[in-house]
């Protein structure tokens, strides 16, 4: 065989083997994260449009009189005098004066935003740049703190408002986790000041008459994995589904599955799995820590969950 030849045959074998191999019964489904989602959605949801308003200030509109909640000690780490830092705890507010431009080591200025604390003392937090840079920016992280004009935007936003929650992650008055349900109504109690992680924390009741909590991030930060399209939405998900019976919408919003469920109505109660196994009569759904559906004919006849 001439050289040629031989190179057709085997680049005829590696097509035939390629797709082959998409029917071996083996489908791997990546995750997708929230930042995956928003760079794919080339339209803005409702939701996401609705609170597009709950950002923070950019430093350049920071005004005298501006308060800013801290959420952890370690801010002594960014504060100076340290030794006056130190005495900062979480929940305490410092309110801000003023931004000097003081000489550095280089040639560029930098910054001190000065504070003054609850027990009035002065404290600086130093940021690389001069003055007319930091103007630019859209946004600057005082380090372990949240801004309380985002808190009071978002009490002015959300409060006394009902929403359909989407998410079973719920958490009580103390912060610890409980057990939520998802797709439920709810009513928006208040908004109070987060964590280091999350700066807003949203307050509900849902319809059985439940107080819980969730925490939420806002703006396009880094940390926004959580913002309000993530965790609510504006319309009843139960008008795309009257199909579904009540008995069964009822193990949707509690995250669980029963035998003959579809997989329309898995995937709303647990979510997508990480790989699916296709076999000749059966469909495997494997999710994390050993968890599985198993269908037959598109409903469920097995599972670990």
């Amino acid at each position: 065989m001439n050289p040629l030849s031989r190179n057709k045959l085997i680049a005829a074998i590696a097509v035939s083997l390629a797709l082959s191999s998409c029917f071996t019964g083996v489908e791997s489904t990546p995750k997708i994260t929230s930042k995956d989602v928003r760079k794919r959605n080339a339209v803005e949801s409702a939701e996401m449009q609705y609170a597009s308003g709950l950002v923070t200030q950019p430093p350049r509109d920071w005004t005298s009189g501006k308060e800013f909640v801290v959420t952890d000690s370690r801010i002594s780490y960014a504060l100076t005098p340290v030794e006056r830092a130190m005495s900062v705890i979480p929940g305490e507010r410092l309110v801000f004066q003023y931004a000097e431009e003081v000489p550095s080591m280089t040639d560029v200025d930098d910054t001190d935003f000065v504070f003054l604390s609850q027990a009035g003392d002065t404290l600086r937090y130093r940021v690389d740049a001069p003055v007319k840079e930091i103007e630019l920016r859209d946004r600057l992280e005082v380090p372990f703190t949240i801004e309380q004009s985002l808190v009071d935007s978002a009490q002015a936003l959300l409060a006394g408002n009902e929403y359909w929650i989407t998410t079973p992650v719920w958490f009580d008055e103390t912060g610890e986790n409980i057990v939520g349900r998802q797709l439920v109504k709810v009513h928006i109690d208040s908004v109070t000041p987060g964590n280091t992680v999350y700066p807003l924390s949203v307050c509900f009741t849902d319809e059985r008459g439940q107080h819980s909590r969730v925490f939420m991030s806002a703006g396009t930060g880094p940390r926004a994995t959580r913002n309000f399209d993530t965790l609510f939405t504006l319309t009843d998900p139960r008008s795309k589904y009257k199909d579904i019976s009540p008995e069964t919408w009822d193990y949707i919003t509690r995250c669980a599955v029963r035998k003959d469920m579809t997989r329309e109505e898995c995937r709303l109660a647990v979510g997508s799995p990480n790989e699916v196994f296709y076999g000749h009569y059966i469909e495997r759904w494997n999710y994390d820590n050993g968890r599985y559906l198993i269908f037959d004919d598109d409903h469920l006849r097995s599972f670990r969950f």
